[in-house]
């Protein structure tokens, strides 16, 4: 389809004709909502985040695969949030016992509990104990519930300072737990069934350990840690229940918190996709000022090899490139060297052809014949004077492309092919699937990077197409 050349236009210009349509308007807001996430990088997460971001160790204080707060909005209830109980907010009694050569120490801590859910039903809670001692201690845990009933928790005898943590999931606590369902209702559950997060904070009853049936049973609970040290000695502690929902994005198996990554996504996602569709643009539309300012048979290779790399599809090649890749150095490729490979396999495309025919179109105009008869070159003329000329068009193809280069990012991450060490919303995406989310039910692992996926790409398309009518006014607006 043949297109007239572009009259030149200044960017103040250029900005007043995308905010005259709709889909310009559109576009915008999109954009700067992405940009404020791309910008608000440093101050909710900084590089320091990125560098914990496959460290298992810096996400222990997050539940696992807990869904947004924002649910809540919706459910009409309020879920178990993370809970934690500091060393300070413990009350601290001790005293010397035996005649002063044993010491008591108690720890007891309050804990409100007025959630219409239980704890995560995959971590439940955990309980720190610091020991500072040379010699042996005995330390009790109990837990007491609004219903004044008593379980014991754990209680062992320890030596020396190593510090003591206990979950929910460790089978001391089960088999508490169990101990506590069978004198409470007279029913035994192996070690194996029983959810300690479901049935210490649920009403008793037969179905007290059923993570569907049981009832959530509200009130003040208490968590006191007696110890009983030769000599001298002393304990601190810590109590976190892990909630149900977690954050603006929810978290995902490895406990992360998902809106780190998708911040993180928005300037990854903007600089791939604007680094390769600038510089391919540039490239592509270079190649067809040079076929189209010298013919003959430079015009006709490039056109050529322009029909031929058309129809090569390029992501096979880049799996295939990112295998090799994997096998020669045992890791996976760098994003930035993606874009090099993008130049190598496509130096022209659709592009260099449209810019061709504006070419063929422009070195006919006065000025370039009165620019060669004043003994310009061919380098000078292209650069100066025909280069400028078709930008308007090039600003159109990047808008364009940029979706594109988007989407094949998240392709090449789902396909366990992208960069493992940065959290893209590709990659994000890559681990769901891995996981099984979708299966399991961990929608908002999905559905949010999936929607900045796409609300990106869906943004980029409105303002080239705002842009194009620019180019072309016999658009019209939709």
């Amino acid at each position: 389809m043949s297109m007239s050349v572009p009259a030149p236009i200044g960017l103040k210009a250029l900005f007043k004709e995308v905010l005259s349509t709709k889909s310009g308007k559109l576009s915008l807001i999109i954009l700067i909502f992405i940009a404020s996430l791309a910008i608000a990088v440093p101050v909710h997460a900084g590089p320091e985040v990125i560098r914990k971001w496959n460290d298992p160790t810096a996400w222990e204080d997050y539940p696992t695969c807990a869904a947004p707060e924002w649910v809540d909005i919706f459910l009409g209830i309020r879920s178990c949030r993370n809970t934690y109980i500091g060393q300070e907010d413990f009350f601290k009694y001790s005293k010397p016992i035996g005649g002063g050569i044993y010491k008591l120490i108690i720890l007891s801590a309050k804990i409100s509990y007025d959630y219409d859910t239980f704890p995560n039903i995959w971590d439940g809670f955990r309980i720190s104990i610091e020991i500072n001692t040379t010699q042996s201690m005995f330390i009790e845990i109990r837990w007491v519930r609004p219903d004044e009933r008593v379980v014991v928790l754990w209680s062992e005898v320890v030596y020396g300072s190593s510090p003591v943590t206990l979950l929910a999931t460790d089978w001391d606590i089960r088999d508490a737990t169990s101990a506590f369902i069978y004198n409470a209702t007279g029913i035994y559950i192996e070690r194996e069934k029983t959810f300690p997060q479901i049935a210490l904070f649920a009403k008793v009853g037969p179905n007290m350990n059923d993570p569907d049936r049981a009832e959530v049973l509200r009130g003040t609970y208490k968590l006191i840690i007696s110890a009983v040290v030769y000599g001298e000695g002393d304990i601190e502690a810590s109590f976190l229940i892990y909630g149900r929902v977690f954050g603006l994005a929810g978290t995902d198996n490895l406990r992360r918190d998902i809106i780190i990554g998708i911040l993180w996504g928005a300037p990854i996602a903007l600089a791939f996709g604007l680094s390769a569709a600038l510089i391919l643009s540039f490239v592509h539309a270079l190649f067809g000022i040079i076929a189209g300012w010298f013919g003959g048979r430079i015009d006709a290779f490039i056109q050529r090899l322009t029909e031929v790399l058309m129809i090569i599809p390029i992501l096979p090649i880049l799996i295939l490139i990112s295998y090799v890749w994997t096998t020669i150095y045992l890791k996976t490729m760098p994003i930035w060297m993606v874009i090099v490979i993008l130049i190598a396999l496509s130096p022209v495309g659709g592009a260099t052809l449209t810019v061709r025919s504006l070419t063929l179109q422009i070195k006919e105009e006065q000025y370039i014949l009165a620019t060669i008869a004043c003994g310009a070159g061919s380098s000078r003329v292209i650069f100066k004077h025909i280069l400028p000329r078709v930008i308007p068009y090039m600003i159109v193809s990047i808008v364009s492309a940029v979706p594109g280069y988007i989407f094949l990012e998240a392709a090449l991450s789902i396909l366990g092919l992208g960069d493992p060490t940065l959290p893209t919303w590709g990659k994000i995406l890559s681990d769901a699937y891995n996981a099984k989310a979708l299966y399991v039910g961990w929608w908002w692992w999905i559905l949010i990077p999936a929607f900045f996926i796409v609300i990106t790409a869906f943004a980029f398309a409105l303002l080239g197409y705002a842009l194009d009518k620019i180019v072309n006014p016999r658009l019209r607006e939709l």
